[in-house]
């Protein structure tokens, strides 16, 4: 009998292994935050188990990875969705963002997270604002996570009108920042919180300023994390300045490299892809945002090169079940062929994918002997899962991130009976709709259209 800290048993197991394996019956021994055994389920007497997880109407996977996220961002939930995305993001979202208080970024990214574990989802990286309160958020509720500070050195606030005017000493205090932010946190509460280096876009950052972010990554040792080809204003604005793509652009300047997460690419072109291809840059797709705007990107292109390639959910809508599913709709639109994308294949562009993506596939995206014990069981006993026949199918088209009961980081559980262990995801939602009023008014004086109620100029 082999002592073990939890046991967490699945009528059906996916462990996302060589040969994507499908295990009923299965069971995931876990000890010291890592796993001993993960498939069928062995003879009663292997285990002694300080904890045993019932599988029986259970699905067990490894937790979803998030490789572009923006845990916070959730203020600005349905303001880009319903017209067109370029004017809210510039003339609203821009506009806020600067005149939003610590605070009420620590209190949005308690939020985000509790939305990250209450999805199924048990690691992100991250490029946002205030990434100290972030940290110490993901510090407390156990999630996994790669954090980067916002480098930028134009004045977003002013891209609406053009104005794309590069200012030195916005760009050096914003990586100064973004820094000593990664000194203070790489590493730390037990390896589950690393740094990157957020370099925002390639039309807000100069040249010079992507080279000397690019420096202080290596000096650090740590990755890099940019948007990139993500809107056609962005790629005339590259091409106008330097005569390029916006991925050549970052070649041209020595940011290209394994390290580097590359969101979107969304009006990459032939050359911006050769590029990323020769670079070994990895991909963080999008799959729910880009039907919302119009454009999808060359997924199918960007995966025949072998450019590593993850699922991510940028921002505000982080239901992976939905991502994958926007993924396997828009990829047999476009290209006419029901065969374009596999459910097993979108499930492990969000697992193991979306791992390699961030550098840790050695450790995390499957569940394999050895790996940490990062993992999730969905409830199958739902109406609209049943009956539940155990193909990849059946998980991917089916369940919803509101269908996730359980979430294991590290050997801890951090999600139990559909609830954080270590948030007080109440008490965050509450404080959170108090300060709604202020935020409606806000965004309402900033020509948002997608606001309603008092504060807004329809209601008075």
């Amino acid at each position: 009998m082999t002592e073990i800290d939890l046991l967490v048993r699945a009528e059906f197991l996916y462990p996302m292994s060589e040969g994507l394996p499908i295990i009923s019956d299965g069971e995931v021994a876990i000890a010291g935050g890592r796993i001993l055994h993960a498939g069928p389920r062995q003879p009663e007497g292997t285990w002694q188990a300080q904890r045993v997880l019932r599988g029986e109407g259970r699905a067990v996977l490894p937790g979803f990875v998030n490789c572009h996220s923006h845990a916070a961002s959730l203020i600005f939930r349905s303001q880009t969705d319903d017209h067109a995305a370029k004017a809210a993001l510039l003339e609203v979202a821009f506009r806020m963002e600067k005149d939003i208080a610590e605070e009420e970024w620590a209190l949005l990214a308690e939020a985000g997270c509790a939305d990250m574990l209450c999805s199924g989802i048990t690691t992100i990286n991250d490029i946002w604002y205030a990434p100290d309160r972030l940290a110490e958020t993901v510090e407390r509720c156990g999630l996994r996570a790669q954090i980067a500070h916002k480098v930028f050195d134009v004045r977003l606030h002013e891209l609406w009108r053009g104005d794309y005017t590069h200012h030195a000493e916005i760009g050096e205090t914003r990586l100064k920042d973004g820094v000593a932010f990664a000194e203070r946190w790489h590493g730390t509460a037990s390896g589950r919180i690393s740094a990157r280096i957020g370099t925002h876009a390639t039309d807000t950052c100069s040249a010079g300023l992507l080279r000397e972010a690019r420096g202080e990554a290596n000096r650090l040792g740590v990755g890099m994390h940019i948007h990139a080809a993500q809107s056609l204003g962005e790629t005339e604005q590259i091409r106008a300045e330097h005569g390029c793509g916006p991925l050549e652009f970052l070649r041209d300047v020595g940011m290209l490299a394994p390290d580097v997460v590359l969101a979107h690419l969304v009006f990459a072109g032939a050359g911006d892809l050769d590029a990323v291809q020769e670079s070994g840059a990895a991909y963080a797709h999008c799959p729910t945002i880009y039907p919302r705007r119009g454009r999808y990107p060359p997924l199918d292109d960007i995966l025949a090169r072998g450019i590593p390639t993850g699922f991510a959910t940028d921002w505000m809508m982080n239901d992976p079940f939905e991502g994958m599913r926007n993924a396997l709709n828009a990829m047999r639109l476009r290209l006419g062929d029901p065969n374009a994308l596999s459910c097993a294949q979108a499930l492990q562009l969000h697992t193991m994918g979306a791992a390699r993506v961030l550098g840790l596939d050695a450790e995390i995206g499957s569940l394999d002997t050895g790996k940490k014990a990062d993992l999730i069981a969905v409830d199958i006993d739902r109406p609209h899962l049943q009956p539940y026949y155990g193909g990849y199918a059946a998980l991917v088209y089916y369940a919803r991130a509101s269908d996730v009961v359980t979430s294991v980081i590290d050997g801890q559980i951090v999600l139990e009976d559909a609830r954080p262990t270590r948030l007080d995801r109440d008490r965050a939602i509450a404080t959170l709709r108090g300060r709604v009023p202020g935020w409606r008014a806000r965004l309402a004086a900033l020509g948002s259209r997608a606001v309603f109620g008092p504060g807004c100029p329809c209601c008075g």
